[in-house]
């Protein structure tokens, strides 16, 4: 059985889609599966066993429109037994429109109802200590050929070599525990906690705990993880493992694995995080809901605006807006939150 899995954009969304991969899998062990994503998110996929082939669709496809369609030509040459779309998007559509399958499967939209055989209605509530809805919509995507009967994977999961293994433990073997990761910054101004307040939390955890912390960040924000480093106090400095900033996803994921925990900006680095079952406490942005994407648990803590204000109405915010509500949420609203974590890490 052939199939075709697509989900492009984000890191995290990739990550629990493979979950989708891994449950064909358990179904059909003989399943031959391929998994259209962004260059980016690649190595979230890497050594992932229930993976057959990683096909690539460029950022650049949605400006180049030759390259676009060459793209589309050559998947319309393929021929899958099922095809699934996670993602939902024009591009992805579009693939799943041209790519020959016997069951196309994916989120019901006005415009995309034609496209596929199997339209799921996607969950937009989340009800007591139900998954969340990130997960609870790939499993959906699934019931159509597996059934509701299934005992479905619900944990997402990477996969790390022992050579990756190696490596970390040697970049790590003079660091004392508790060593804590730091999602330091979002992948956008508007993902991002305010950085006068995060370095709040860092002498936080440094003059309470007594911790080590990574800082984790991209290369393009080098010039705001440098701002915030100065302007720690001399003692947060002094415990920052300052050399051991991971240099790749693919270091990242092999060094949070050896971490007891992560705090910081919710996104893919926690995402991550929770797949190698690592406690963690996500700040959410304004403008995300967290019941996509946080699980009832003492291990996995995330803290929302929407928590401390009362005039918090919906997630469709402004620019404007989300900058706002981020200006407002002082670290000492969820200080006692964040303490009531670390003192379980003990």
């Amino acid at each position: 059985m052939n199939v075709l899995i697509i989900q492009q954009k984000m890191i995290g969304d990739v990550l629990i889609s493979t979950l989708i991969c891994e449950n064909i899998k358990k179904w059909n062990p003989s399943s031959k599966i391929d998994f259209i994503a962004n260059t980016h998110t690649v190595p979230i996929l890497q050594n992932n066993p229930n993976i057959n082939k990683i096909i690539i669709f460029e950022d650049y496809f949605k400006h180049d429109k030759i390259s676009l369609i060459k793209f589309l030509i050559n998947q319309k040459k393929k021929k899958y037994d099922i095809l699934i779309d996670a993602y939902g998007k024009t591009e992805s559509i579009l693939t799943s429109f041209l790519t020959p399958a016997k069951i196309k499967i994916g989120f019901k939209k006005w415009y995309s109802k034609w496209v596929y055989s199997e339209s799921i209605i996607r969950e937009t509530e989340r009800l007591g200590g139900d998954l969340q809805l990130t997960i609870k919509n790939r499993i959906k995507l699934l019931i159509p050929i597996i059934g509701n009967e299934f005992n479905y994977v619900t944990l997402p999961k990477v996969y790390i070599n022992e050579n990756e293994k190696r490596a970390a433990k040697s970049k790590l073997k003079n660091i004392k525990s508790p060593l804590i990761m730091i999602s330091l910054l979002g992948s956008s101004k508007l993902k991002t906690y305010p950085l006068n307040k995060m370095i709040k939390i860092l002498n936080y955890l440094v003059e309470v705990h007594k911790v080590q912390l990574i800082l984790n960040y991209m290369r393009s924000q080098e010039k705001e993880a440098l701002y915030l480093i100065n302007s720690l106090e001399n003692k947060t400095l002094k415990s920052i493992v300052l050399d051991k900033s991971p240099d790749s996803l693919r270091d990242y994921i092999s060094l949070v694995s050896l971490c007891d925990a992560i705090i910081g900006n919710e996104g893919g680095a926690i995402n991550i995080a929770k797949s190698l079952e690592l406690p963690n406490f996500s700040i959410f942005s304004p403008q995300i809901n967290p019941s996509g994407w946080i699980n009832p648990s003492p291990s996995e803590v995330g803290v929302h605006i929407m928590d401390y204000d009362k005039n918090f109405q919906n997630f469709k915010l402004t620019d404007k807006e989300i900058i706002s509500f981020y200006n407002e949420f002082e670290f000492e609203l969820f200080k006692e939150k964040l303490s009531n974590f670390m003192s379980r890490l003990r």
